[in-house]
């Protein structure tokens, strides 16, 4: 035996390492992006707890304080509670999404 090994071996050893070595590529880049989003989500909520900070306690909303906390308000259409097309029982979801952060869900 002269220690070497088949060229059949070595293409086969050769192969399996290549397929190794993509796989491992790709999940270092999927890695890198999941790390990358939540560096971001980090740095999002700190900015985030900056500005909370900030106005620890405020007696009124005002519009600087607004536009600080607030990235933006959707209001849905509203619903008839009372299955009158214009009843008087009606509602309406209102969506706050803040800055840095986006939308909180608060429990019920």
């Amino acid at each position: 035996m002269t220690g070497r090994i088949s060229d059949e071996r070595f293409t086969e050893l050769s192969a399996d390492y290549e397929a190794e070595q993509k796989e491992l590529k790709e999940r270092a880049a999927v890695l890198q992006g999941e790390l990358s989003r939540t560096l971001e989500a980090m740095a999002n909520a700190e900015k985030f707890m900056k500005v909370v900070r900030k106005y620890t306690s405020f007696e009124e909303l005002t519009p600087t304080l607004l536009r600080e906390f607030v990235e933006k308000i959707v209001i849905h259409e509203s619903e008839a509670l009372d299955g009158k097309r214009r009843g008087k029982l009606r509602r309406q979801e209102i969506e706050i999404y803040y800055s840095f952060v986006g939308k909180v869900e608060l429990p019920d």
